[in-house]
Order: structure tokens, then C-alpha cells, then sequence
């Protein structure tokens, strides 16, 4: 396995949803990010004007973001895959959250390696995205970053994905509350997005937690043993978007 400090940020999106995997892309050579909007269906990669991920700098502070209200008591794991492009923990469809008013469905999570949102132009080692769709197909992705440092024994939970051989699949039936994984302060930045892989579909709500959790390095390490190097897509220009904190 491979050895580096690594972020994970948890995050709401559909960034490796079913809608692209018939595609044939990835992070390298001729499939490589800058070619993806080449792609049938993916023209929005190159011509979107709202696309994620981004840099995160100074931003507008608004105490009045809404609260995320969670409802993950009953969130269960159903399937790991391997799939090529992440690691992802895939949810029976009986959890999620409201978030201004709007109820989400708790679809998957994921990993990047690197972070792909940088801080102040500071990219974390690892990201993961816990992906969320509304009933009329929006979504919302709510990125948690990770950084190497104790043990979180929540995350125990998920150790069975460390027995899954590369490149398939594993039917599971695991009881796993995203909230408990989640940072203790929801303190977060918001902007409108897209999907950070093809087809890089807009708009896309990001909910970005301010605080990292920590994982041990022996933890980043079981993760990246199934992360293609570098699967990350590089920050795209903001354009007009505004991002908010609070």
C-alpha cells in the first residue's frame, strides 16, 4: 500500500454516480480531466460555468445559512465497490437530510486522493464526498476533510471494505451514521457547483465542513490502497459564484 498523509473530504454529490460509469475516463493520459468534456455527454465538463472543485479562499461570511438537519438513524451500507475511480459506499435509500427546506436521500460516499477542494490554495492529502439527491435530481454533496492524526473508532465500522479485492464489489449490511463521522462543529462554506467528474452536470449545492476530523495513518493508508493516483480533479475558475461561511 501506498504511504502518505492523507484528507478525507466527506461530501453530498454524485460525483462517481451510475449516470458516468459507462463512460470510459479517468485522471491520466488521454482520459485525463482536461479531455473529459471531449466526451459524449460530458460537453459541460469543458463548457459549465459553475464547475467544481474549487479553491476556497476569503469568503462571505452569512450567520443565516440554513442548518443541516440530519436524519441518518436508519443509514445503511448496502455495497463497497471498487470501481475504478474511488473507493464507494453505496446506502439503501432510507436516510438523508433537510437542508432549506428540501429533503436530500443519502445515495454514497467516496473518496479523492488529493483533497479536491484546496483551502487557500493548500490541498489536503484526501477528500471524501457524501453524496445526496433530492426527489426532483438535485443534489447535494457535503465534503468532510480528514487529516492524519487519532483514532476514530467510528469508523471501525466500515473495516470490512479492507478484505475487498481490487476492482469489485462486496454486499454488505452495515448500520453507519454519517453524523457521527462528521466533524463536531457544522461550520461550513457553501457555493453552487457541479459533479467533479463527467458529466460534470450543474448546479450542484457543496457543503463543505470548516473543521477536518482525523483518522490514523494506518486508516488513510486502507483507503488509498483503492484510490487510482492522484484521482482528483484540478480547482476550476470560480467565474461569478459566491462563497459563503458561517
Amino acid at each position: 500500500m501506498k504511504k502518505s498523509i492523507i484528507v478525507l473530504c466527506f461530501s453530498l454529490s454524485l460525483t462517481t454516480s451510475a449516470i458516468a460509469e459507462h463512460a470510459h475516463w479517468g485522471y491520466q493520459g488521454d482520459h485525463a480531466p482536461e479531455n473529459w468534456g471531449k466526451m459524449a455527454n460530458a460537453q459541460t465538463c469543458t463548457t459549465g460555468k459553475n464547475q467544481s472543485p474549487i479553491d476556497i479562499f476569503a469568503s462571505k461570511t452569512n450567520q443565516k445559512l440554513p442548518k443541516l438537519k440530519f436524519n441518518y438513524r436508519h443509514a445503511t451500507i448496502k455495497q463497497i465497490v471498487d470501481n475504478g475511480h474511488t473507493l464507494q459506499f453505496n446506502f439503501d435509500p432510507n436516510s438523508g437530510l433537510t437542508y432549506n427546506n428540501k429533503t436530500y436521500t443519502l445515495v454514497q460516499f467516496h473518496a479523492h486522493k488529493a483533497a479536491e477542494h484546496t483551502i487557500n490554495g493548500v490541498r489536503y492529502p484526501l477528500e471524501l464526498h457524501f453524496v445526496h439527491q433530492a426527489a426532483d435530481h438535485s443534489k447535494l454533496v457535503v465534503a468532510v476533510f480528514v487529516q492524519e492524526g487519532k483514532a476514530n473508532l467510528y469508523f471501525e465500522k466500515l473495516a470490512a471494505f479492507k478484505k475487498l479485492a481490487r476492482n469489485s464489489s462486496e454486499n454488505t449490511n452495515i448500520l453507519f451514521n454519517p453524523e457521527h463521522l462528521y466533524p463536531h462543529k457544522h461550520n461550513y462554506y457553501r457555493y453552487a457547483g457541479s459533479l467533479t467528474t463527467p458529466p460534470c452536470s450543474e448546479p450542484v449545492t457543496w457543503i463543505l465542513f470548516r473543521q477536518p476530523i482525523t483518522l490514523p495513518k494506518a486508516e488513510i493508508e486502507a483507503i488509498s490502497y483503492y484510490l487510482p493516483k492522484n484521482n482528483y480533479r484540478p480547482v476550476q475558475p470560480l467565474n461569478n459564484r459566491i462563497i459563503e461561511n458561517n
